[in-house]
């Protein structure tokens, strides 16, 4: 299935809060989009909005691991 232009189907949404004393912010707010032929992981700060990452690929597989992984490293803060 192809998407129109501009529009993103979200596939996964998880928000890791963090302690902003141990860690120095709030928590992250990661997400799995497709947005026609291409697979992105973002990875954004909670409360201020901020980028902190941001992954492209074709290969859904890649982005999916991508995103386990990221998650991963999160739960270890």
């Amino acid at each position: 299935m192809q998407l129109q232009e501009g529009h993103q189907e979200v596939l996964e949404t998880v928000n890791v809060g963090m302690d902003p004393v141990v860690n120095g912010f709030a928590g992250v707010l990661v997400e799995l989009v497709r947005e026609r032929d291409r697979y992105m992981l973002r990875e954004a700060a909670a409360g201020s909005g901020n980028r902190l990452l941001e992954f492209s690929s074709k290969d859904e597989r890649l982005a999916r691991s991508a995103f386990e992984a990221e998650l991963g490293t999160l739960y270890l803060w």
